[in-house]
C-alpha cells in the first residue's frame, strides 16, 4: 500500500508493526494481528472508517492486556525485547547493588532495633518486679548474717554454727552480688546502646561524626575554654579535654564515688563495721538508715556491690528514655526502609523478565520513593495511639512486613487509600441528609 496521508492510519500501523515484531517471542496465542495489518496494508488510500483498519484498531486493543502501554512506549524509543547492551548492563548492576546495600543497611537496622526492643523489655521487668527494694533486702540479709557471724566467731560458738552462718552468709553475698552485676552489665548495654549503637547504627557513621564534631588538638588549636557541649563531644571521641586544667585535676577524668572516697581513707568504715558487728550494736540499732549505708558502703569496699538501693530508681529512669531512641526506628525509619525495599523488589523482578523493558532511573526513584512513603503511612495507621518517645517496642514484624508488601505492590497501598476515601465521602454525604418532618 502506499503510505496513508491519514496520521492516524498511520500512526496506528506503526504502532501495530511493533506490536507484532514484540509479539514474535510467543506473546500472542494467535496470528490475529498479522492478518490485521496485512489487511490494512492491501488498501491503498486508508481511512480510519475503513472495516480493515477498524478491524486492526479492535484487535490491537485487545493485545493491550497482554502488551502495556508501557511496554509499547518503550518499543516506540527504539528497545527490543532482551536487550543486552553495555546500558542496561550497568543499570542491572546498580540496581543489583543498591538492592544488596539497602539489604544489609535494613539488616543492620534491623538488628540494632530488636536489641533495643529487648534491653528495654529487660528494663521494664526490672521495674515490675520493684528490684530496688529486693536489692535492698539482700544487702541488710548479707549484713545482718555477716553480724552474726562476727558475734558468733567472738563468742567461740561450735564448728557446726560457724559452718552453717558461713554457708548462709556465702550464699546471701552471691545472691547479691548476681544481682548487682546484672543490674550493672544491662545499666551498661543500655547506655552503651542509647549513645553509640542508636545513633550511629551504620559502620563508619561515628568515626565521620567524630572527625566533623570535635575540635582540633595542636599547636595551632585555640586557647579559648570550650563549651560543655563540646568537651562532651571530645570525650566521647576519646579526645583530650583540652583547656587549661589543673595538675590536680587532671589525674582522674572520672567522679569518685562516696564509697571510694570512704574506701580510700584509711578504711575507717572497715575498722567501724568491726565494731558495730562485735561490741556496740545496741546503740545504733536504733539509727536504721545509717546502718544500712554502712553496709552498703562496706559491701562497696568489699567489691561484693557496685551500685546503691538509691541510685537504681534514678538509674532505670534514665535508661527509660531508650524508648525516645526507639520511636524514630519504629515509626519513621524502618517502615520507610522497608517499603523501600519493595520498591526495588519490584523493579529487580521485572528486569529478570527479558520481555519487559527496564525502568528508567527516574521511575525507579519515584517507585522507591513512593514505597517509603507508603511505609511510613502505613506506621501511621497501624499505630495510630503511638507518640514520638511513647511505647514503641509492640512494633514489630508486622509492620515491617505489611511495609514491604505495599511497597512491593503499591496498587494495594492505593487501593485501601482510595477505599478509606469513599468511606470518608459517604460518611460526610449523611451529615445533614435528614429532613425534618
Amino acid at each position: 500500500m502506499t503510505t496513508s496521508k491519514d496520521p492516524l492510519v498511520s500512526g496506528l500501523l506503526a504502532d501495530a508493526k511493533l506490536v507484532a515484531s514484540y509479539g514474535r517471542y510467543g506473546v500472542f496465542k494467535d496470528s490475529a494481528l498479522f492478518a490485521a495489518i496485512g489487511d490494512a496494508e492491501k488498501l491503498d488510500d486508508a481511512t480510519a472508517s475503513q472495516p480493515a483498519v477498524v478491524n486492526l484498531q479492535t484487535i490491537l486493543n485487545d493485545c493491550s492486556a497482554t502488551v502495556p502501554f508501557s511496554t509499547l512506549a518503550a518499543l516506540r524509543s527504539g528497545w527490543s525485547p532482551g536487550d543486552m547492551s553495555r546500558r542496561t548492563a550497568v543499570a542491572t548492576y546498580f540496581l543489583v547493588a543498591l538492592s544488596v546495600t539497602m539489604m544489609i543497611v535494613i539488616g543492620k537496622l534491623t538488628y540494632v532495633y530488636n536489641r533495643g526492643v529487648s534491653i528495654n523489655a529487660e528494663l521494664q521487668e526490672i521495674d515490675n518486679n520493684d528490684f530496688s527494694a529486693r536489692f535492698g533486702q539482700s544487702i541488710r540479709q548479707v549484713w545482718a548474717t555477716k553480724r552474726q557471724l562476727s558475734s558468733a566467731t567472738t563468742q567461740q560458738a561450735s564448728t557446726t554454727d560457724l559452718t552453717l552462718l558461713k554457708d548462709a552468709y556465702y550464699n546471701s553475698v552471691d545472691s547479691l552480688h548476681s544481682l548487682d552485676q546484672r543490674f550493672s552489665s544491662l545499666l551498661v548495654r543500655a547506655q552503651g546502646f542509647m549513645t553509640q549503637e542508636a545513633p550511629f547504627p551504620i559502620w563508619g557513621m561515628q568515626w565521620t561524626y567524630c572527625k566533623l564534631s570535635t575540635s582540633p588538638a595542636g599547636a595551632g588549636a585555640s586557647t579559648a575554654f570550650p563549651s560543655p557541649r563540646q568537651m562532651a563531644i571530645n570525650q566521647f571521641c576519646g579526645q583530650e579535654v583540652a583547656p587549661a586544667r589543673q595538675d590536680g585535676e587532671a589525674g582522674s577524668s572520672q567522679p569518685l564515688k562516696q564509697s571510694d572516697f570512704d574506701c580510700k581513707n584509711g578504711g575507717n568504715a572497715r575498722g567501724r563495721t568491726q565494731v558495730v558487728s562485735a561490741t556496740d550494736t545496741a546503740g545504733l540499732a536504733e539509727d536504721v538508715n545509717a546502718d544500712f549505708d554502712e553496709a552498703t558502703r562496706s559491701l562497696q569496699c568489699e567489691g561484693v556491690i557496685t551500685i546503691t538501693p538509691n541510685s537504681i530508681s534514678t538509674l532505670t529512669l534514665q535508661a527509660k528514655t531508650l524508648s525516645e531512641v526507639l520511636s524514630p526506628y519504629a515509626l519513621w525509619i524502618l517502615p520507610a526502609l522497608y517499603g523501600a525495599l519493595g520498591g526495588i523488589m519490584f523493579h529487580m523482578r521485572m528486569i529478570l523478565n527479558p520481555l519487559l523493558p527496564n525502568p528508567t532511573l527516574a521511575r525507579l526513584i519515584h517507585r522507591i520513593a513512593l514505597g517509603a512513603l507508603a511505609g511510613m503511612i502505613l506506621a501511621w495507621f497501624m499505630a495510630p495511639g503511638t507518640k514520638l518517645g511513647g511505647e514503641v517496642t509492640g512494633i514489630g514484624f508486622s509492620l515491617f512486613t505489611f511495609a514491604f508488601l505495599f511497597g512491593f505492590s503499591l496498587d494495594i497501598f492505593f487501593t485501601i487509600l482510595d477505599q478509606f476515601v469513599s468511606m470518608s465521602v459517604a460518611g460526610i454525604k449523611k451529615f445533614g441528609s435528614s429532613t425534618v418532618a
